[in-house]
């Protein structure tokens, strides 16, 4: 994090890109924590973080996933050892896995089936971290927006296709899905949390 304690009025390099690359996210580690990431065509890998050796800023990093042609990835989630992670398409359907269903390897491979994607299911738009109690915010490209808990979604096998989260209309698609992050409740005048 040192290497980010000098930012520039117009930024600092953060990662070298090759040309067509594009950055999907960062996020920070412990350092002892397991990378998830989701492709398009519903693959997925869960690795250790210890297999990505630190580097300098500038540098192009190494492969975390082997992609397929046209594959490419819709989302990086930092996990523990155990959770849920929940794979959202592009035509509304989503599921909720264990994260143990999804085997360890080693970076830089291939990964395993998360999400059958078919053309009733479509292709993947989002995978994320969840817990029983997470609030999920999807949008649609058309503007609709959905508020859900997570635990309302049936846990499914990795290699399904899901359940319908969201009853699309003709054209429309999920352009997008996030957790609602908790905050921290305001207390009160004399710094008193509210009554339950």
């Amino acid at each position: 994090m040192t290497d980010f304690d000098s930012p520039r009025s117009q930024g600092i390099i953060a990662v070298g890109l090759d040309e067509g690359d594009e950055l999907l996210g960062a996020a920070i580690t412990s350092g002892k924590n397991y990378i998830f990431l989701g492709s398009q065509e519903g693959m997925a890998i869960r690795f250790n973080e210890e297999d990505v050796r630190a580097m300098g800023r500038q540098a192009r990093g190494v492969r975390a996933m082997d992609l397929e042609e046209g594959d490419h990835l819709v989302g990086l989630e930092v996990v523990e050892e155990e959770g849920l992670i929940l794979s959202i398409s592009e035509n509304g359907y989503g599921k909720r896995t264990r994260l143990g269903d999804y085997r360890l390897t080693a970076r830089g491979r291939k990964g395993v089936i998360n999400m059958k994607t078919t053309p009733k299911v479509g292709k993947v738009v989002a995978v994320l971290s969840v817990r029983e109690n997470t609030d999920l915010m999807i949008i649609t490209k058309e503007g609709k927006i959905i508020r859900l808990e997570s635990g309302e979604i049936r846990q499914a096998g990795r290699s399904t296709q899901g359940v319908r989260l969201v009853r699309m209309e003709e054209n429309d698609r999920v352009a997008a899905a996030s957790v609602i992050r908790e905050t921290p409740e305001e207390p009160g005048k004399n710094g008193e949390l509210p009554l339950q």
